[in-house]
Parts: structure tokens; sequence; C-alpha cells
């Protein structure tokens, strides 16, 4: 039985990934009851092709997942010219912007508490998820 438990512990561990939240007031109050901050990627998902290359480079890589899993709080702001947003998230979005990306900038990341407050921005420069959590580890401390 303890075997089991063990297994099924370190199966689950394992596999923990982080999930990119899209709805603010989900990510801020879990970022609140963990205790961790929040990771804001502002992404035009249909259009712009440097917000698509960091989904892919970055988000989708598994040593960036477990990273986020265990530190961050991952968010995504979407612009997209394709697809429709449900207006209240549009709304929640464009508040956010108008706060953390004025000038409009894609894709723009950004490093918040929970409470909201700027921590850094976080250059996405094409480089690799390992050099992308390097540089978030430093912001971090």
């Amino acid at each position: 039985m303890f075997r089991t438990l063990l297994l099924l512990l370190l199966f689950t561990t394992a596999f923990a990934q982080a999930q990119v939240l899209k709805n603010p007031d989900e990510a801020f109050t879990l970022a609140q009851s963990s205790g961790k901050e929040v990771l804001l990627i502002f992404s035009g998902s249909d259009w712009c092709i440097p917000c698509i290359q960091f989904n892919k480079t970055i988000l989708a890589d598994s040593s960036f997942q477990h990273f986020a899993h265990d530190k961050l709080v991952l968010l995504e702001a979407d612009f997209p010219q394709r697809k429709k947003i449900p207006a209240p998230l549009k709304t929640q979005y464009e508040s956010l912007a108008e706060q953390f990306n004025p000038h409009g900038a894609f894709p723009q990341i950004v490093l918040l508490t929970p409470a909201k407050k700027m921590l850094a921005q976080v250059p996405f420069n094409h480089q690799t998820a390992g050099d992308f959590i390097t540089a978030v580890r430093q912001m971090l401390k």
C-alpha cells in the first residue's frame, strides 16, 4: 500500500505542469493563495509571429512547464485578430494592457506580484527555454 502511494505521488509530481490561465481573476486569486508571482504574457496568438514562437519555444517546453508549476502562475492576455474573446475577458485584458503594456508591444511579458504590482519586464529575444528560465529566476530573487 505504501509503495503504491509513493509511486502514485512520484508519478503525479513528475508530470506536474503549469497551466496557462486565461482568466485574470482566477490567476490573481491563485497567486494570492499560493504565494506565487504572476507571469503575464500579452499575446496576439493568431497573428504575432514572435508570440507564436514564444508559445512554441518557451510555454510548450517541459523544463519551463516544470519551473513555472513550482514558481509562477501563468496568465495570457490574448489579443487575436481572428478569434473572438468573450467581452468580459477582453475588458479585463484591456485594463491589464493599460497598466502593464500601454505601448501595445507583442509579446510583452511582465512579472507581477499577486497584488498586481510590477516586478519586472521579462525580455523575449528568441532565447532558449533554459535561458528564459534563468532570466526569470534572477528577477524572482
